[in-house]
């Protein structure tokens, strides 16, 4: 009774280990790549686990098409520059402030830069921007807003963008009751450019405080700047696969191109005496001598490989042709960043993207500069205001407004106003009126409207001078009577 016992908890505990072992795959595939029966997948294919900032700035210097898809981004997102208006969007039509003027002219100073803080926003979780102030105070203290307002514009020395690797957050504010609860009391700015390791140059480290510093975190809706996108992160994997597929077919024509010898002997040869034949030769063994003579001919185009006991091939293998799995991994890595295919990486056939490609990533630039852009502007132009660089705006609005890049070219413009006049022509001749008038015409060419004369008033007494002799009409009441005299 008791080995049937002790059989029944051998079998109770072999399962509950297995259960055991079960939820840990489970638990460890959920977080990293879900598969829960294959929980070494990712490893298998090379995939990381955790993609770091390091990961995804190597990636952004060195794999072709990460670069493209942050530049991409970047320079169709930043293709002009906006307006900046004082108060809302339909104030636009007003004329403009000396607020407007101010920040325009400050802006235009600094636009490189802002737009630099947002490339380094793309690569990494985050980005900022520091602001130099002239205050005679250091760095870690607040910014003296009451000598900023007296030297104005003159008070901004520079503005000097950081990556997320540069800058990082010190303690933060643990008061509930604070504004600022939840955000950095203070930051860590790492003076040393990303990438350089040596000793050389500026390596300082510095303390700055929140009020010279504007945190780029795109994504992070709860304010959180460790909660930032970066824009390769979800196609990561795909850029692996990338560089898999290119340089696999690049090293496979590598080898085929390096005329690498087989050498091969029958049964009958007597590889001894060629081994004695070799070391007497002053060889290490024959394959150090077949090796030596395979590498003079390697290097020399006419040299001549001379064999009486073996037989030379050329190894080679089929190079594969890597379009078909680059196409797959390059459409899955488009998709993350929210870019067509053939606006990324065009076409070699010479077609050029199709209208709807060029519509879908048209309204997706309008959204990031109408949503993200709009508010890193105003982020800045409302921090120079808090600080005094610039007065405060009247109405306490700042609207940033874009162009729209849906709007038609020159050429679709003239291709509107000719399919209109076709159509004024035509109804014209089949019912006498035309269906658009030449306003409307102007207006999809986007031109001034043309303004009607005036319609003469038949009671307004003629004070012209007479056409045909250039005369007063009224300088001679009696210059009709005299003629008629005459």
């Amino acid at each position: 009774m008791s080995d049937t016992n002790n059989e029944v908890q051998f079998l109770v505990n072999a399962l509950a280990d297995q259960v055991a072992v079960g939820r840990q795959r489970a638990l460890y595939a959920g977080q990293f790549n879900g598969n829960t029966k294959r929980t070494t997948l990712w490893e298998e294919f090379g995939y990381p686990d955790t993609v770091t900032f390091d990961m995804l700035y190597r990636a952004y210097r060195r794999n072709s098409s990460a670069y493209a898809g942050v530049h991409k981004t970047l320079d169709s997102c930043w293709i002009d520059k906006p307006v900046i208006i004082e108060g809302p969007l339909v104030d636009k039509s007003k004329k403009e402030t000396e607020w407007e003027k101010t920040v325009t002219r400050l802006l235009k100073k600094h636009w490189s830069k802002i737009k630099d803080a947002d490339r380094r926003n793309l690569v990494g979780h985050y980005s900022a921007i520091i602001m130099q102030i002239k205050d005679n105070r250091n760095w870690w203290e607040p910014v003296d807003t009451a000598l900023v307002k007296r030297l104005g514009e003159a008070a901004l020395v520079k503005l000097i963008p950081a990556w997320e690797s540069q800058i990082k957050p010190g303690n933060y504010d643990i008061d509930t009751l604070s504004d600022t609860y939840g955000q950095p009391v203070s930051y860590t700015f790492n003076e040393q450019p990303v990438g350089d390791d040596s000793t050389y140059g500026n390596i300082r480290s510095v303390t700055v405080h929140p009020s010279r510093v504007i945190i780029l975190a795109e994504g992070s809706e709860d304010d959180n700047m460790l909660s930032g996108i970066p824009l390769n992160e979800a196609g990561y994997n795909d850029l692996l696969d990338i560089e898999k597929s290119k340089g696999g077919s690049a090293e496979g024509f590598l080898k085929n191109a390096s005329r690498q010898l087989g050498i091969e002997f029958d049964k009958e040869t007597d590889m001894a005496t060629l081994g004695k034949a070799a070391v007497a030769a002053g060889f290490k063994d024959l394959g150090d001598a077949l090796n030596e003579k395979v590498l003079r001919m390697s290097k020399g185009t006419d040299a001549a490989l001379v064999m009486q006991a073996g037989k030379a091939s050329v190894l080679s293998v089929a190079a594969a042709d890597p379009t078909p799995t680059f196409t797959v991994s390059a459409n899955s890595y488009s998709s993350t960043i929210l870019c067509p295919f053939n606006i990324l990486y065009g076409k070699q056939t010479g077609n050029l993207a199709s209208t709807e490609d060029k519509t879908a990533w048209a309204i997706r630039c309008n959204e990031r500069r109408n949503g993200w852009l709009s508010w890193v502007i105003t982020e800045v132009v409302q921090r120079w205001c808090d600080v005094g660089i610039i007065g405060q705006p009247k109405t306490n609005e700042i609207t940033v407004d874009w162009s729209d890049l849906l709007a038609p070219g020159d050429s679709e413009k003239l291709d509107n106003m000719g399919k209109l006049a076709d159509i004024a022509q035509k109804t014209q001749q089949a019912y006498g009126t035309p269906a658009v008038e030449i306003n409307e015409i102007r207006a999809a060419g986007e031109l001034e409207p043309m303004t009607e004369p005036p319609e003469p008033d038949p009671n307004a007494k003629p004070t012209a001078k007479d056409p045909l002799n250039g005369d007063d009409d009224n300088s001679d009441p009696n210059r009709d009577t005299n003629r008629t005299a005459q």
